[in-house]
């Protein structure tokens, strides 16, 4: 439940967003029927879902909380992250999350109205724009009631029995995604097309109460070369048809707000990006065989981020220089290195490293698989311009 992921995400987590991915898509596992407990047959699978849908779909407001709980583990690691926040409803169009948790991303607020999105969090004024196709596509996956209709379409469901969550009373929901999982073609999907491809088996189950068919718990196991990512969400005190003002979904009206973007624009080279930013953009030490992909500017509000994407047909590195921080969203606890007169903290996940600091009131970041030394090497140009 927190804002959208920069483009070096995609390097530290990419076995998580091929999770994340996976979940939106539906994929899962078809076992099991469902006898109620006093004998008489319980909804099929299909049924208990399209009343669940019906449940969403029919609310004119609804507030709860939603908690997320991501576990990676292999046979060497576990590792396990968690976030907590509040969302609000307001038909027809109206949507907001309130970050709870974890404490780096708390009191970050994501809201839109139907006509504007704004996001107001610890740092700097809210911005506020209208919502490009991106920022709907996102907004839609963090939408309960969205995210509902999309269970409920192209699947094939199937009810396994009774359990109890959280003291209530549910039906099991098996769920496998029948649609095409082909993703769009755009350059954010580039990486997760391949990740998407070497991930061996998925499981997703739902859990809807037995007596008004909310949701009470969805669980996606996904598992790839690298380990097995369990992401389960689960749905707190949710309460339907509730009196939400209007005001909740509007950007404050009490301090400054800024116009912001946060549509991405792609170069051919670094000295085009260079020119489209206010700061200056270094080149790092690209290794013989790799060459620039392509350069993408990210903007939000007047502050942007500067992503070179690096390749040799094989592998692949990025560089981050932001003004902004683009890593505050994940835990920076790691290990430190120092390059030329910079410490910088080193964080791994399976092949990947990411290498970042802080200097001047900018961020910067080297990721890839190319190993620590070797990233430490393409990002000595930097540390030594910032």
């Amino acid at each position: 439940m927190t804002p959208p992921a920069s483009d070096t995400d995609r390097g530290v987590l990419s076995l998580r967003m091929a999770a994340i991915v996976a979940v939106l898509l539906g994929a899962g596992v078809v076992v099991g029927m469902a006898v109620q407990p006093d004998g008489t047959t319980a909804p099929s699978g299909e049924a208990a879902l399209d009343r669940t849908a019906e449940r969403y779909a029919d609310a004119d407001s609804f507030v709860g909380t939603v908690a997320v709980d991501v576990t990676f583990e292999n046979e060497t690691d576990r590792i396990e992250r968690s976030a907590r926040a509040q969302v609000q409803y307001l038909a027809p169009d109206g949507y907001r999350v309130d970050v709870l948790a974890p404490d780096r991303v708390a009191n970050t607020t994501v809201a839109t109205n139907g006509s504007v999105v704004w996001l107001d969090g610890p740092t700097g004024p809210p911005v506020v724009r209208s919502p490009n196709a991106s920022q709907s596509e996102w907004l839609e996956r963090v939408n309960v009631t969205e995210a509902v209709e999309k269970l409920d379409a192209n699947t094939s469901v199937t009810n396994r029995g009774t359990a109890t969550v959280d003291g209530e009373e549910t039906y099991v929901l098996d769920v496998e995604y029948t649609g095409s999982t082909a993703l769009p073609d755009d350059e954010r999907y580039a990486n997760l097309s391949e990740k998407l491809d070497e991930i061996e088996d998925t499981n997703l189950t739902v859990w809807v109460d037995t007596d008004d068919y909310r949701l009470r718990k969805v669980e996606a196991v996904v598992t790839g070369p690298d380990g097995t990512v369990t992401t389960t969400m689960r749905f707190e005190s949710f309460r339907f048809d509730v009196a939400i003002h209007e005001s909740s979904f509007q950007p404050p009206t009490d301090r400054r707000v800024v116009s912001g973007a946060f549509d991405r624009t792609s170069y051919d080279t670094l000295a085009d990006a260079d020119a489209a930013v206010d700061f200056p953009v270094t080149e790092p030490a690209v290794p013989d065989g790799f060459e620039l992909q392509s350069a993408v500017v990210g903007t939000q509000g007047d502050r942007a981020t500067v992503t070179g994407v690096y390749g040799n047909g094989t592998a692949e590195f990025l560089v981050v220089q932001s003004e902004q921080n683009p890593l505050s969203r994940f835990d920076t606890d790691g290990e430190s290195l120092t390059v030329g007169n910079e410490t910088v903290t080193v964080v791994s996940r399976g092949d990947t490293t990411v290498l970042f600091w802080e200097a001047d009131g900018r961020t910067y970041g080297v990721a890839g698989s190319l190993g620590q030394d070797r990233l430490a090497e393409i990002a000595e140009p930097l540390v030594a311009g910032d």
